[in-house]
């Protein structure tokens, strides 16, 4: 099927969903800009602590690899309080790549967000550490509300006009209205399509926002045994930030830990791809991704892990420069999924000796009746969420590698199973990532043996018995 599938897939899932000409495209990204400064401004007169220093553009769009329409953004956003020379320093935390974080002598910053040595039960000496990242982060997003409940912000651009609408959670949720000019098209129903582009009349753009702070040091990542020193003029150049983003004790840690995150090298990275690269990882992306909103966050196939092994392709030890082949390209990043799965660890690309997904890996505890037969056997129920990934990818690897001519209905069928695996794993993380619903696997659990296929296969048939939920092609 390889390299006619994969054609297939990139018409119908990447090429044709782009709905706003450059033009337009270009005004929407000027206008949530605009807009986001504008937020940013009335934010920093009712709260100063969130005096932004700089926003910083990371995410699909600006690394481009964005499917569909311009109606996602993300950026950073760097506390002008605690970035910058001599504000804070970082202390040992949990881990390297999760320090704790102390205000440099005569460095201001509201008490709240500092550790409470009283509640939390810590000795004086972290009177000076910023506390739980959470509560800023909450925050944060509780302001941002306040301002644009007291603010109707609208900006009006040449092609259209932008306004905030309402939204829950933490993504701004904006609404641009495009002067749609229907004279240009022979009709209603069949606007005339110019370069493979459909205009937009109207588009919801959702933005999501990090706080961040600039790293203190970046010369001490150098001596980091996880860093790839290859990286270095990388990261001279373009830095790395702290976000508070809590440690892997627990997802749902209270802890004064942040994380070292290299979303700007990671963007330089991916933009750079020549476009053959580019092409194949908005394949993979339209084929197996699923970012899912949960309070906690079970272990999946997320756009960031695909992220990571595409820059392993790409820059990695046995570097890819250019095939191209679709397929050649796509299996190997497919090869290394699986095998990583497999082994239940996937190193970071600019923190080698941490795992993408954590130290405590978060699997949904559906509802099963385990036969007894297996009930004693040498194998790990809560492996079989991790052991559903592992079957997919290399369901996949089946089908591009095969050899064997597909028509456009066999390749609709397998781009329809994949668009049902992600909706089905959205759905059971949803409803089944909360406290006592989900397995913690803390140790090292080495691989996959433990999870045998009579395991699975009664695993696959309880999805189908207790939630209608038909994955037995994996099976």
């Amino acid at each position: 099927m390889n390299e006619e599938f994969l054609v297939h897939v990139y018409k119908s899932k990447c090429e044709f969903q782009r709905k706003a000409d450059k033009t337009a495209t270009k005004e929407i990204e000027d206008g949530v800009r605009e807009m986001m400064k504008l937020i940013l401004q009335n934010l920093k007169e009712i709260k100063p602590a969130f005096e932004i220093a700089d926003i910083i553009p990371t995410g699909s769009y600006y690394e481009g690899t964005k499917i569909g329409a311009p109606d996602e953004f993300d950026f950073m956003l760097t506390l002008a309080k605690l970035s910058g020379p001599d504000k804070i320093s970082l202390q040992p935390g949990c881990s390297v790549w999760y320090p704790h974080k102390k205000l440099q002598t005569g460095v201001q910053f509201p008490q709240r967000y500092m550790v409470n040595i009283v509640i939390n039960e810590e000795s004086s000496e972290f009177k000076d550490f910023l506390g739980n990242p959470r509560i800023v982060v909450r925050d944060f997003w509780t302001e941002i509300k306040n301002v644009l409940k007291e603010k109707s912000l609208e900006i009006k651009m040449a092609q259209g006009t932008m306004h905030v609408e309402p939204y829950d959670g933490t993504k701004l949720q904006f609404f641009y209205n495009h002067k749609f000019d229907k004279a240009s098209h022979p009709t209603k129903d069949y606007p005339e399509i110019k370069d493979g582009l459909l205009p937009v009349e109207s588009l919801n753009v959702g933005v999501d926002l990090m706080l961040a702070i600039d790293h203190p040091s970046i010369e001490t990542i150098l001596q980091l045994r996880g860093f790839p020193k290859e990286f270095k003029d990388l990261l001279l150049k373009y830095g790395c930030h702290v976000i508070p983003k809590s440690c892997h004790t627990d997802h749902m840690a209270h802890t004064k830990c942040w994380f070292v995150t290299f979303s700007c090298m990671e963007r330089e990275l991916i933009s750079n791809m020549n476009e053959h690269h580019k092409k194949c990882y908005k394949i993979l992306k339209s084929l197996i991704s699923s970012d899912v909103l949960t309070s906690r966050k079970s272990m999946n196939l997320s756009s960031y892990t695909l992220k990571t092994a595409f820059l392993f392709h790409v820059y990695g030890q046995n570097a890819c420069l250019y095939s191209k082949s679709l397929s050649s390209c796509i299996c190997d990043v497919l090869h290394y999924l699986a095998s990583n799965l497999y082994h239940i660890r996937m190193p970071c690309f600019f923190a080698r000796d941490m795992n993408t997904w954590g130290n405590i890996l978060e699997t949904p505890r559906i509802i099963w009746n385990v036969p007894e037969t297996l009930k004693g056997s040498p194998c790990r129920m809560d492996l079989c969420w991790i052991k559903l990934m592992y079957k997919f990818i290399t369901y996949l690897i089946g089908i591009i590698s095969s050899e064997t001519p597909s028509s456009v209905v066999d390749a609709d069928i397998v781009i329809y199973r994949c668009e049902y695996f992600k909706a089905t794993v959205g759905n059971i993380m949803k409803h089944y990532s909360y406290g006592a619903n989900v397995f913690q696997l803390k140790d090292d659990l080495g691989s996959l043996d433990e999870c045998t296929d009579e395991l699975f296969c009664d695993y696959i048939q309880n999805l189908i018995r207790y939630h209608k939920i038909d994955l037995s092609f994996l099976s």
